[in-house]
């Protein structure tokens, strides 16, 4: 378990972090999410003992994070750190042993990850000649060479293109599966719907929210309905109990007004009306609620 208990930092008049707590589990794929400033990457550094924080405590199993080995953590920064100049097995060797890995061993778990992630033609090309994209793997495979029992990634699908997108998601899902802790900040909504089991947003250095991403999708759900039909739709105007939402030719975004009416006996007219071909309720979207919860906490720390 790790544990940060009511985190302060300030850089000079600018209070950075204000009392903040959250606790990730094992096996648990964590997102900590929040807009540019929010106090995402002052976190991290802090969580990586780059920066001490003005109060608060950080526990790793129930020990300090400053009695815990910096080796049990894996960082994956948004800034890439890769010397340009050195080729890929080479770097890759260094950045293990510099964790306590053998010298052989190293290249070992090296080469096995290249292959993995299809560049284990490149192990003697410099760094300096390979794409973003690649770059950017090379980047993840340094930081988890060691097998560190805590990952924490920034931003680790910059730069990469669906396919290694998946290869990545394959990844982190097979740490996540070996009861690793991992954390991830990202902006890209969609990946962190696609892997996180629970989810903390901050906004000006406080928890704005923080739950499990089932339950958070639950709790913002609006009770939508979508609904594509081979006929015009237009009928659903005539309908008391409906109210729509968002409209296209052929395909409508709706909600029931009263939801302790006869469900069934509406749904059942609407059928009656069209050649219904997809009825379903809408899932709240991650990126809407980002964006609703971000805007209402600015404008109540405006007031």
């Amino acid at each position: 378990m790790l544990e940060v208990k009511e985190l302060r930092k300030a850089f000079n008049e600018n209070q950075v972090l204000d009392s903040l707590s959250f606790r990730v589990k094992p096996g648990e794929i964590f997102s900590l999410l929040g807009p540019n400033g929010a106090g995402k990457t002052t976190t991290i550094r802090i969580l990586m003992n780059i920066l001490r924080a003005d109060e608060g405590e950080i526990l790793y199993n129930g020990e300090p994070r400053s009695k815990v080995s910096q080796r049990k953590f894996g960082y994956l920064p948004e800034e890439r750190g890769l010397y340009q100049r050195a080729t890929v097995l080479a770097l890759l060797t260094y950045f293990g042993t510099l964790n306590n890995m053998s010298r052989h061993r190293a290249e070992i778990e090296a080469i096995r990850f290249l292959d993995r992630m299809g560049l284990v033609e490149y192990t003697e090309k410099m760094v300096n000649e390979l794409s973003k994209g690649m770059q950017q793997k090379i980047q993840f495979i340094a930081s988890t060479l060691h097998a560190p029992e805590i990952l924490i990634l920034d931003e680790p699908f910059a730069g990469l293109d669906p396919v290694n997108q998946i290869v990545l998601r394959e990844i982190i899902r097979q740490y996540q599966e070996e009861g690793k802790i991992i954390i991830l900040s990202t902006h890209q909504m969609d990946e962190v719907e696609k892997l996180s089991d629970h989810i903390c947003l901050i906004n000006q250095g406080r928890v704005i929210l923080d739950g499990k991403m089932e339950e958070i999708k639950k709790q913002y759900r609006e009770d939508a309905y979508y609904i594509e039909a081979e006929d015009d739709l237009g009928f659903l105007h005539e309908m008391e109990d409906i109210e729509i939402l968002e409209e296209k030719n052929k395909s409508c975004k709706i909600a029931i007004k009263n939801m302790n009416g006869d469900f069934k006996k509406i749904i059942s007219k609407l059928f009656s009306r069209a050649t219904v071909k997809k009825f379903y309720m809408v899932e709240p979207n991650l990126h809407d609620i980002f964006i609703k919860l971000i805007q209402k906490d600015n404008s109540q720390a405006s007031k």
